[in-house]
């Protein structure tokens, strides 16, 4: 999800830093989907032992060599399209600051559990919050808590 204005090494050092934090976890595998042209960086896929699991999610990269969200704030807005997005699967945005290796991460399409299955929250700005290997976790869990949850409002009576 590179601009026009960013040295090509943004791009490519902002996807491997994300590529190397989300497959920190050992039942994590990433394919990348940068050669299709549609924005969309990674798609990620968790591990459950089952190889009929398709447990999948998005992942859009965005690379910046500045700290300040103003700086970067007006290339992700666009990602952030509210309720009525045709999106069907959980989505975060990995913001990756390339001159000093930290990245924050925002829910485009949050993973929600509720009382009668699965549902996603579509965000209209994004709520950023620090990205670690514990914030990677916490995704997982979220995303891993949502497809558990999924069967509820899928399955026929």
């Amino acid at each position: 999800m590179s601009t026009t204005n960013e040295p090509w090494f943004v791009t490519e050092r902002s996807e491997a830093l994300a590529g190397l934090l989300l497959t920190s976890r050992k039942d994590v595998s990433i394919r990348h989907e940068r050669k299709l042209d549609t924005g969309l960086d990674f798609v990620v896929e968790i591990e459950t032992g089952d190889p009929l699991s398709m447990r999948q999610f998005v992942v859009q990269v965005k690379g910046t060599m500045s700290s300040d969200p103003n700086d970067w704030m007006r290339s992700v807005k666009q990602l952030f399209r509210g309720p009525g997005s045709r999106i069907y699967l959980p989505v975060c945005v990995f913001v990756v600051n390339v001159r000093d290796n930290k990245a924050v991460y925002a829910w485009v399409a949050e993973p929600l559990v509720v009382p009668d299955g699965a549902k996603l929250r579509f965000h209209e700005q994004g709520a950023f919050h620090p990205l670690d290997p514990t914030a990677v976790s916490g995704i997982i869990d979220r995303v891993n808590a949502w497809y558990e949850a999924l069967p509820k409002q899928l399955a026929l009576s």
